[in-house]
């Protein structure tokens, strides 16, 4: 397993990569899952309106409502969809209206015909008729031989319904890509506050210590009355110093701040590793909040809690 890097080298990676991106004209890469987009085809004879809204989820979901007439396309709709759109709730609406030529074919029963055939034969022979059972006698029996339509419409309307979905698709993606970009703004005036909380409690950190030596001193002068045991006292330092030590944390949550940054600036699906490093910072700062025992890392605490909550909430809508 590759030796991770410090987070020092990783901020100078990370800040090579941002100015590659900003060079090469990329402004963001975060998608979000939220989208509306419309799109109205014609032929001389009717017209088919797609619309395609896409809403946060997990995984990615579909629901598709389209006339009978083109429910056989619904797979390769579905195939087609899949290339714009990774993950989120997808719910695409098809209207055909107009004059649909649909094709007809004939529908026979031949089991009843061969029952009517032979009827005929044995009723022919049981009572002596005379003459021939004809053709049109078997065809005109309507519960045998039937017309109907078969509910399939042209190839080229499912051309058409294909192109319309591409083109309400690029609208949901346009959308999607706008929406992306105000949630990094957001995202990233969220970890500019986390980090300078997190800057604070470090400063603030040492002090604990120093604050409880002094109080512990001052109650052992109380207690006393005489000279104080400083080996005693140094001793009692030094176990409070160790269980409320916050540093590894605070480094951890460092590191988790650089994987969120580095997240931001990375393509395809990166919803579930930003909710994933957010619950790891959350698990940090409850660490840090417990175990500081001091009022004013804890103030700093919950305020980092407050950030982290706003935080998940807006990386929910993230693809």
């Amino acid at each position: 397993m590759a030796e991770e890097l410090p987070p020092w080298d990783r901020l100078v990676c990370l800040l090579t990569k941002a100015l590659e991106l900003f060079y090469n004209g990329v402004t963001h890469m975060v998608m979000s899952m939220t989208g509306f987009g419309r799109s109205v085809k014609q032929t001389p004879t009717c017209t088919i309106q797609v619309e395609i809204k896409t809403v946060n989820h997990r995984f990615r979901e579909y629901h598709i409502k389209m006339p009978q007439q083109l429910s056989h396309a619904e797979i390769t709709l579905r195939n087609q969809l899949s290339k714009h759109f990774s993950r989120g709730r997808v719910e695409l609406n098809v209207r055909l209206t107009g004059n649909i030529s649909s094709r007809r074919e004939l529908h026979i029963d031949w089991d009843l015909l061969d029952s009517y055939y032979h009827f005929i034969k044995e009723a022919k022979g049981r009572y002596q008729f005379s003459g021939e059972a004809m053709l049109s006698d078997i065809l005109g029996l309507d519960e045998a031989v039937q017309v109907g339509e078969t509910g399939d419409v042209d190839d080229d309307l499912i051309t058409l319904l294909l192109s319309a979905a591409d083109e309400a698709a690029g609208q949901v993606l346009k959308m999607r890509k706008t929406e992306g970009s105000s949630l990094s703004n957001e995202l990233e005036s969220y970890i500019n506050l986390l980090e300078d909380l997190v800057r604070k409690t470090k400063d603030l950190a040492p002090l604990v210590q120093e604050t409880y030596t002094e109080r512990l001193r001052s109650k052992l002068k109380d207690m006393m009355q005489e000279n104080i045991d400083e080996i005693r006292l140094m001793s009692e330092a030094a176990i409070f110093a160790d269980k409320a030590d916050i540093s590894e944390e605070l480094t951890r949550l460092t590191s988790h701040i650089l994987q969120f940054r580095e997240a931001l600036l990375s393509s395809g699906q990166i919803g579930r590793k930003m909710d994933f490093i957010i619950q790891e910072m959350n698990r940090e700062i409850n660490t840090i909040g417990s175990k500081a025992n001091d009022s004013n890392i804890a103030i700093m605490a919950v305020e980092m809690k407050v950030l982290i909550e706003k935080m998940r909430e807006q990386v929910q809508n993230i693809e």
